[in-house]
């Protein structure tokens, strides 16, 4: 049964045991390599590119990387596949279809009644469309301005 984004959502949100893991990549088996045998178990946000490549280089040197990939690509992907088998299943799908009805429901009703959430997300978004805009708002102002710095500057040739 193919689920919806919003339905995902609520999935995952109420069963995160059903939270698949991203598509396997070299930077992701990278990252997972150094969590486990350097120790490092968060990538500080601000790290360089140099200091990025120079990781990813020394990770992989190391003889042990190419045999820890294929196991975490394999572990990735079993673990998906288990997800997809089990929401596959017609006894954990009608468990997630009354999760559905029941979180929804509830969904709607918070958008509704939290007025708040809805006007952070217009504010974020009229911050954008004004700044878009800025140009065009201001034009006139700025098309009256330049005519009477020409008619002043006609004045004071005359």
């Amino acid at each position: 049964m193919k689920y919806s984004k919003e339905e995902l959502y609520i999935i995952q949100k109420k069963r995160p045991d059903l939270i698949p893991k991203p598509d396997p990549s070299t930077n992701t088996a990278i990252i997972a390599f150094l969590r486990k045998y350097n120790e490092i178990y968060q990538i500080p946000k601000d790290i360089t590119s140099k200091e990025w490549i120079t990781l990813r280089q020394q990770t992989l040197d190391n003889r042990d990387f190419p045999k820890f990939q294929t196991d975490h690509f394999n572990e990735v992907i079993e673990h998906n596949q288990k997800i997809n088998k089990k929401l596959e299943d017609p006894q954990i799908q009608k468990e997630l279809d009354f999760l559905i009805k029941k979180y929804a429901i509830f969904e709607r009703i918070r958008l509704c009644i939290n007025p708040l959430y809805l006007y952070k997300k217009y504010y974020r978004n009229k911050k954008v469309i004004t700044q878009k805009n800025f140009y065009r708002i201001n034009l006139p102002i700025w098309i009256w301005i330049i005519f009477c710095a020409l008619i002043a500057l006609f004045i004071i040739s005359l």
